[in-house]
């Protein structure tokens, strides 16, 4: 899968004592003998040394080793008491006076420990994330407070509904507040993109453009570059979700050197298909793809793949072996993962594979296709315009 802005540290989490907190926080060892969920396996019978000090360096390496260890037995109560014994770690690093990337790292890791216990089974682990959250909106912490208020909101989006209009208009709304803190700070921009993603559920493309302009508008008021590609990509997004029935833009120049404009494939079927060859699941259904094409081409099928690879070399030696009947289109210095690859960045593409559709008169009658429902609905238009 293909991730356009990735801001998830690695994976642990915790919960703030009273020492960062205006009320009293519950310590992770109560929380332990009042779970009923909990069974003696699930309780650390060893912590982890933290270094000592405050120094930010030492710390965030500390943390990152976190994210690395494995649990001493691959059993649901193994992990559930590996993460517990990371909580214990990253509790004693949040009530240590940490700048403010440590804290925000730490904060993150902590909210996803409580998911993955929950994941594993503790079905107090939800309540538990609450009342953590909860404590870090009351904290005198300033952005112990904010990440507090991010957290909630990312909780709702979890859970939203979004069939629910009033919700979702809610929702976008606390997020527009959120924004207008500052500084911004990589949680911001994570809770932008979670509630784009979500407003993108509700197929409402005039909401979908709204938020797009919004949102983009906040995030570009940081002097972080990877806040304006981010921007982008949302509206990109919203300019995705308005895209059937009309018409598509694909222009740029193949993998050979030669220009490419799908305008110069009218009347034709089109599939736009965006993969790379880093991507698994691409390589994987490029036979179905090739026998899609074969079986389809004299009818009026044409593909263009969208290479959203970052090595030329890489994408020759592939081709060069698979022998794709189709052009293929690369960008130099798309970056690591193709995340600065314009056409993705155009329609907010946020995962790999996957294709548009284009009949015969130009314009997109599907999007976000990839596995059985592409073969289907390539299938079903070739028959329908013959």
């Amino acid at each position: 899968m293909l991730r356009r802005f990735s801001l998830s540290g690695p994976l642990a989490c915790g919960i703030l004592l009273t020492a960062c907190l205006v009320t009293p926080a519950v310590s992770l060892r109560q929380i332990h003998a009042d779970d009923e969920a909990t069974t003696p396996e699930d309780t650390p019978d060893d912590t982890i040394e933290v270094p000592e000090g405050n120094d930010a360096e030492t710390l965030l390496t500390f943390l990152q080793s976190l994210g690395r260890m494995r649990a001493e037995s691959p059993t649901p109560a193994g992990f559930r008491a590996h993460f517990r014994k990371l909580l214990v770690a990253l509790d004693e690093v949040l009530q240590r006076d940490i700048d403010q990337e440590t804290a925000q790292l730490t904060i993150r890791m902590m909210s996803q420990c409580f998911d993955i216990i929950g994941q594993f089974g503790d079905r107090s682990a939800a309540e538990q994330k609450q009342t953590f959250i909860n404590d870090l909106k009351q904290s005198e912490r300033p952005i112990l407070a904010q990440q507090g208020r991010i957290l909630d909101v990312e909780s709702q989006i979890t859970s939203l509904d979004t069939s629910d209009k009033a919700a979702v208009k809610s929702l976008m709304d606390q997020v527009i507040s959120i924004l207008e803190e500052r500084p911004l700070t990589k949680a911001h921009g994570s809770l932008a993109y979670g509630a784009m993603t979500a407003i993108e559920q509700t197929g409402d493309g005039e909401l979908a453009m709204s938020a797009a302009k919004v949102f983009g508008d906040a995030l570009r008021t940081s002097d972080d570059p990877a806040f304006a590609s981010l921007a982008a990509t949302m509206e990109g997004s919203a300019r995705r979700i308005n895209l059937k029935g009309n018409p598509i833009e694909v222009a740029g120049i193949t993998v050979t050197g030669e220009a490419f404009n799908v305008e110069d494939w009218k009347g034709k079927v089109v599939l736009v298909d965006f993969w790379a060859t880093w991507c698994g699941p691409c390589v994987a259904a490029m036979p179905e793809l090739v026998a899609l094409y074969e079986a389809h081409h004299d009818a009026g099928l044409e593909i263009v793949g969208i290479s959203l690879d970052d090595s030329r070399t890489q994408l020759e030696e592939f081709l060069h072996q698979k022998q794709l009947p189709w052009p293929t289109l690369f960008h130099e210095g798309a970056g690591q993962g193709g995340q600065d690859h314009p056409l993705a960045t155009h329609y907010g593409v946020s995962s790999i594979p996957t294709a548009f559709l284009v009949n015969r008169e130009g314009k997109v009658v599907a999007t976000d296709l990839y596995g059985d429902a592409l073969s289907e609905a390539v299938t079903e238009l070739i028959k329908t315009e013959e």
